[in-house]
Formats: structure tokens, C-alpha cells, sequence
């Protein structure tokens, strides 16, 4: 005999009574409405034998698939007869409902669930039908029911299943929630509280000779659990004591590197690159286990970190531990990542210090496998991070572009590539704002980031393409004496893309953009000795509203160009914004024509500026301070100009001899010339102005924290105070209660 189902069980205990009870109640309905289907059959054969001669003449007519396909209305049927054929009707189901019913009560328990679920949607559809024939055939009838008998017609079978699976589904939760209570028993009873007697046990095992491989694991697995002790994911270990996770933390971190090198020794080749030993499989396999356990502990650690100490040392152990981490190329990729990510956005700069050391450290001992993912990764970092840029964040922008510089020079081919498509990328974001001139085009190129981007490779520049660095390079690389840098091939696009940024927005607005990127072209041109035409750059200002329009007082403070790329448009038209544009002008004049001081083509080369600014200074309505200034500058170029003619009045050679031109002046140093020291001067009176405005900076911040600190402890003094009453008011209760007892 089958085994009864639980839902069967269910159904026969919490609603098979309900379930007879409606359909008896259907059974009576349909004793008094009558078989509505045996009517209809009753019906269409008395139809049938009336019409036998007409039906002949159909088919004489048409053919017999065509009669069958003719829609044929059935036409309807008096009160009377129905009424006659609904009384038989009543007696053939009345006994067969009794018949039904005693079938329901003598089936087995495993049918009567089953029937239920087929025989309710059968019901539910024949009783609609009935009543809406009834209210069109017997509408007498039927008001009779509704007015004597409402209950009858708003009959509404329920599928009696449903109740068994409402009862199923509260009883699936509760299982699921005991099925919860019982894990969570279990994890408490498997969670393994960690100690300090563990961890030093650990430790011990860890500093021997030949270290036990499980002891290490679990040092580990105890590590990984500390490390995201803060989730929801469950671990066989638990730290909740902070001396324990501090030793912890300090262990595994200094102890485990060198227990897992005890195991399996590196050796190091003829480049200083380390290589992993020849171990047995089986050893080498459960150590790459626990060291691919340990390194997912780490990027866990690196993206939360904060203190400097905790960094440097997590990096260290990072570094101890790289040979072993190689053999997962993803994991690689990730971890690198995620000190990029401390190097590019720390606040702390001994932290960047030590994410470089790190990047710089691994790149140079696995240029092939570190040092491409090293160097787009670091762009990438720092470009994001270099969104905003102020004041604060500018001597850290500034150590990222030249540390990031620094690695090109490992593999210069690598290093032509990966600038190549980046400064391609920035050329196509400036193309594309030349032939789409909107106002959404233009902020996608003028924005720090874009800027900042061209600084760093013109910075990247100065340090691989100066003659030193090429002379030094092609020994290293055994190159001939004199060969130029693979990346010196950069400098001419980035030059083009640098001038059509600064020529896109020819507003007074953008000028502080504009000193920014000349200046960079001015160290470029500095570093590499490529010539670039920057006075027409510079000059382009002297055009503008600054100058052709009467400045306005105005009471806004001055513009600090080196932090700023914009200026906010109440600045246009002021004395204060004109005063500033003049100074930088003049510096950005005098940087620019002190890179040629000591060449033999000097006059020649200021002649046309010299002539321009003379002019512009003739011209009235300008500003006194600013044509002195100028006055002063063509002096001194003047001045430096008669310098190299009289030097060079001695020379016994002529232009076509490149040779003997570049050792003009060789031996004298450019801060000798007139237009040097002029320079040298400004340079001076500049760096004072600036230590001023640091040390103003300084007392702000350190305002700002006393300010900070001060509402902090005033916060703390409050909480006390409503601590302190609402204690007095418990104690007030307190007496009130004991009195009212007594």
C-alpha cells in the first residue's frame, strides 16, 4: 500500500469538511437550475428530426465540407420544455451526487487531494456558464434566487489546494527558520576563539628551521578571518580582542614570509630577480595554497588601509612575498592595482613614498611581467585622481607625476608605446572639441585632468630625452655614444597637442590655463633643448579685453595662477585680475627668451619682440606699473643682446659649424648674463611671495584643527552634561519611588 502524503494528511484533517460542504451546496444549485447540457443535446436532436427535408436541400445545395463550415445559429428553446427536461434533469443528479459523495467519503486519502485540484477549476467555469444562461432564458427565476437566495449565486469555489500549500509555505518557513537557528548553533560551536598562547604557539612554529605547513595555514586562515572580521562571511576563526589581533597582525606579516621562504628558497639571478627554487610538487602545491589564501588577505588589507606604519609594513610583506604571487596572473593584476591605488590617492605622503618604492621595486626586478601593468595602471590611477587640484593637493600631484616618470626609462621602447596611445587619446578628445565646438566639448579638454596629463608627459620628457639622461641610457642599453631616446620621438606630438589646448578658449577666463601649459612648454623646451615658438603663445594676451578695456577697483583677492586653471567671471575687468596677468607675462617673457641667453643667435632671435614691445608700450591709456615692467624687460634683453655680440664678435667660425656653435659660452654659467641674473632676481622675489602665501596656509589648516579639536571637545562636554542630568533625574525617580513605598 503507497504511503500517504503529508499534503494529503493535511487536506483530510483541515479541509475536506469544507470541501463536501460546498459541494453539496453546488449539487443543490445544480438540482435547481437543471442540466443545462442535457437541455441543450435534448434540444438540438429535436432540431434535427424537425428539419430533415430542409437540411436535404442544403446539402443538394452546397457541398457537405462547406455546410459544416457555415456557422449554424442554434435557435432557442421555450420555458416549458426546458422546465420539463430540468425536472428529469434534477432526479438523474440527485442520485448521482449521491452516489458522488459516498464515493468521496469511501476513497483513500491519497485521491481525495488530487480530485479536488482537478475537479474546482472544472466547477468554477460550468457554474459561471450556468448562471449567465439562466439570467438571460429564466429572468423570473432568477430574481427569485437573487432576492430568496443571494448567497447561492455569489457561490465563489475555492480550490481547497490552495489552502494546503498557504499551510505548506508557513510550515516551509518555519523549518527554514529552525534550519537557520541550527547553523548558527553550529558556527558558534565550530567558531575557534583566537588567543595570544595560539598566536605565539603560531610563531614559534613559524621562526623554526623547517615550520610545520599547518601551522602556517592556520596562522593564515586566523589573519584572513581578522582582516574581514567587520563582514558577514564566516571563517573557523574568530578574533575579538585587540592585543590579540595587534600580535596577530604583527606575526603574520613579518613571520610568515620568511617561514614560507624557509620551505621553498628562492635564488636570485644575474639581474637580482628572484626565482623559486626546484621543491616537490606536493610541497610546492600546498605552499602556492596558503600563499594564494594569504594574498587575498593582503588586497583586503591594502584597500582599507589608513595608518602610514601598517602600510609600509603590509607593502613590505607584500614585496617578501611577490615571487611566490606570480603564478597568478589575476591576483597580480589586482594587487597592483590596489597599491596604485594607495600611491594615487593617499593623503599622506611617506605612504606614497613606500607604494612607490614598492611598484618601483617589483618593476624593475620583473620588468616583463610588472612593469606594463605598473605603468598604465599609475596613468590610469593618477588621472583619476587628480580630478581636484588645489593648493593642498598640488605637492602631492606633483611627486606622483615625477615618481610615475621615473619608471619610463626602464624599457623606453615600452615606454614609447604606452605614451604614444595616451597622448593619441588626448589629441583625439582635442579634435573632437575643434569640430563639435559646445560648451560640453570644451570641459572635456579644459579640466585638470587633461592638463595635468599634458605636465606629466612633458615632465616625463625632461627626465628620458636630456642629453644626460640619453648618454646614460645608451651606455646602459649598449647603444652607440650619441643615440637619441626611442621616446624623444614623443615630443613633437605632444608640443601640437599642448598649443591646439591652449588656442581652443582664447579667453581672459582660461589665461590661467594658458600659463600653465607654457610653462610646461618652457621645461620641456628647457630640458630637451628642442626649440618651441612660445612668444607668440605669450603675447597673444596683450589683444584682449585685460588690456584694450579700463580695469575696475574691485575688492576680490588675487588670483594664485599656479593652483588655478580658470578664474570666476567677476574676476574679468578688474585691476587686481589685470595686475596679476601683467606679472605673469613678464615672468613667462623672461623664462622664456633666458633658455636661449648664452646662443650665439640671441639678437636676432629678440629682434621681432623686442619691436612688438616697444609699440604696445607707445600706445596710450595703458598701465603704468606694466610699462615699466615691460621697459625693464627690453632693456635687459637688449642688454644681453650686446653681451653675445661682443663675445661672439671674436669667433673665428661661422653658422654652418654646429660644432663649435653649441660649445658658445660653454664655460659660463647663465645666471653671468645680463638677462640671467635679471631672472634669477625674479625667481627670488617670486619664492618669497610663495613662502609667504604657504606659511598663510599653514596657520589656516592648523586654525582649522584647533577649531576642529575645540568642537569636538565641546560635543564630548555636552554628551557629559546630559549624562550627568539625565543620571540626577534617574536618582530624583529613585527617592520619589522610596518615598511614596514609605
Amino acid at each position: 500500500m503507497a504511503k500517504t502524503s503529508k499534503a494529503t494528511k493535511k487536506f483530510n484533517k483541515k479541509h475536506l469538511k469544507k470541501t463536501l460542504e460546498k459541494r453539496n451546496k453546488a449539487k443543490e444549485y445544480k438540482r435547481r437550475i437543471g442540466n443545462k447540457k442535457a437541455l441543450r443535446e435534448e434540444k438540438a436532436k429535436n432540431r434535427a428530426n424537425g428539419r430533415s427535408a430542409k437540411d436535404g436541400e442544403v446539402f443538394d445545395d452546397m457541398d457537405l465540407e462547406k455546410y459544416f463550415e457555415k456557422k449554424v445559429e442554434v435557435p432557442s428553446v421555450k420555458t416549458k420544455k426546458g422546465s420539463k427536461l430540468g425536472k428529469k434533469s434534477k432526479e438523474e443528479e440527485k442520485s448521482k451526487g449521491e452516489e458522488s459523495e459516498l464515493e468521496i467519503e469511501s476513497e483513500s486519502d491519497s485521491k481525495a487531494g488530487s480530485d479536488a485540484e482537478s475537479e474546482s477549476g472544472a466547477e468554477m467555469e460550468m457554474d459561471k456558464q450556468d448562471l449567465e444562461d439562466l439570467k438571460k432564458e429564466d429572468p423570473e427565476f432568477y430574481k427569485y434566487l437573487k432576492d430568496n437566495d443571494k448567497d447561492l449565486l455569489d457561490f465563489n469555489p475555492v480550490n481547497p489546494m490552495d489552502m494546503v500549500s498557504s499551510d505548506e509555505d508557513d510550515e516551509d518557513k518555519e523549518e527554514a527558520e529552525r534550519e537557520k537557528k541550527d547553523k548558527d548553533k553550529e558556527k558558534t560551536q565550530l567558531e575557534v576563539e583566537v588567543t595570544i598562547e595560539m598566536v605565539k604557539s603560531w610563531e614559534k612554529n613559524m621562526m623554526q628551521e623547517k615550520p610545520s605547513i599547518k601551522g602556517i595555514k592556520q596562522a593564515a586562515m586566523a589573519f584572513k578571518a581578522a582582516v574581514n572580521s567587520e563582514t558577514d562571511r564566516e571563517y573557523r576563526y574568530k578574533v575579538s580582542s585587540g592585543p590579540v589581533f595587534n600580535l596577530l597582525m604583527m606575526v603574520v606579516l613579518k613571520k610568515l614570509p620568511l617561514a614560507i621562504e624557509r620551505l621553498s628558497p628562492y635564488k636570485k639571478d644575474a639581474r637580482g630577480s628572484r626565482k623559486l627554487g626546484s621543491t616537490s610538487k606536493k610541497l610546492n602545491g600546498r605552499i602556492c595554497t596558503i600563499v594564494k589564501l594569504h594574498s587575498t588577505s593582503l588586497l583586503e588589507l591594502l584597500d582599507g588601509i589608513s595608518k602610514t606604519e601598517m602600510a609600509i609594513l603590509v607593502l613590505q610583506s607584500t614585496q617578501e612575498l611577490f615571487p611566490y604571487i606570480m603564478s597568478w596572473r589575476k591576483i597580480l593584476k589586482i594587487l597592483i592595482n590596489s597599491v596604485v591605488q594607495v600611491w594615487a590617492s593617499s593623503g599622506d605622503f611617506e605612504t606614497q613614498v613606500a607604494a612607490f618604492a614598492f611598484l618601483n621595486n617589483v618593476s624593475h626586478e620583473y620588468p616583463k611581467a610588472v612593469l606594463e601593468i605598473s605603468l598604465r595602471s599609475m596613468y590610469s590611477g593618477f588621472v583619476k585622481n587628480c580630478r581636484r587640484t588645489n593648493v593642498h593637493t598640488i605637492p602631492s600631484i606633483n611627486f606622483q607625476k615625477n615618481s610615475m616618470a621615473e619608471l619610463y626609462g626602464e624599457d623606453e621602447s615600452l615606454g614609447y608605446r604606452v605614451g604614444f596611445e595616451n597622448i593619441r587619446q588626448l589629441a583625439i578628445h582635442l579634435r573632437e572639441s575643434v569640430n563639435n565646438p559646445t560648451k560640453e566639448s570644451y570641459k572635456a579638454v579644459y579640466n585638470w585632468q587633461v592638463c595635468n596629463a599634458l605636465d606629466f608627459w612633458s615632465r616625463m620628457l625632461c627626465l628620458r630625452c636630456n642629453p644626460e639622461a640619453e648618454l646614460k641610457s645608451s651606455v646602459k642599453k649598449g647603444r652607440k655614444s650619441g643615440t637619441e631616446s626611442p621616446l624623444r620621438q614623443l615630443i613633437y606630438p605632444l608640443v601640437q597637442v599642448t598649443i591646439g589646448t591652449i588656442r581652443l578658449v582664447p579667453s581672459a577666463q582660461f589665461f590661467p590655463l594658458r600659463f600653465y601649459l607654457v610653462r610646461s612648454l618652457i621645461r620641456l623646451s628647457q630640458a630637451t633643448g628642442m626649440f618651441i615658438p612660445l612668444f607668440p603663445l605669450i603675447s597673444e594676451i596683450l589683444t584682449s579685453s585685460v588690456f584694450t578695456k579700463k580695469p575696475r577697483a574691485s575688492s576680490l583677492a588675487a588670483v594664485d595662477f599656479d593652483s588655478c586653471i580658470k578664474v570666476n567671471k567677476a574676476y574679468i575687468g578688474t585691476r587686481v585680475y589685470q595686475s596679476g596677468v601683467c606679472d605673469e607675462f613678464i615672468e613667462l617673457c623672461a623664462e622664456f627668451f633666458a633658455l636661449y641667453c648664452k646662443s650665439i643667435a640671441f639678437p636676432e632671435l629678440i629682434t621681432p619682440p623686442v619691436i612688438y614691445l616697444r609699440r604696445f608700450r607707445k600706445r596710450k591709456g595703458g598701465n603704468l606699473k606694466f610699462s615699466k615692467q615691460l621697459g625693464t624687460l627690453i632693456d635687459k634683453l637688449n642688454a644681453n643682446a650686446k653681451y653675445i655680440e661682443s663675445r661672439r664678435a671674436t669667433v673665428q667660425y661661422g653658422p654652418s659649424n654646429t660644432q663649435e656653435v653649441s660649445k658658445f659660452l660653454q664655460d659660463v654659467e647663465w645666471e653671468k648674463t645680463p638677462l640671467g641674473a635679471y631672472v634669477k632676481t625674479q625667481r627670488e622675489v617670486k619664492e618669497a611671495k610663495m613662502k609667504i602665501l604657504r606659511d598663510s596656509l599653514e596657520k589656516e589648516e592648523e586654525e582649522e584643527r584647533k577649531r576642529e579639536q575645540e568642537k569636538g571637545e565641546g560635543e564630548e562636554e555636552r554628551e557629559g552634561d546630559e549624562d550627568a542630568s539625565e543620571d540626577d533625574e534617574d536618582g530624583n525617580e529613585d527617592v520619589d519611588m522610596d518615598s511614596d513605598e514609605e
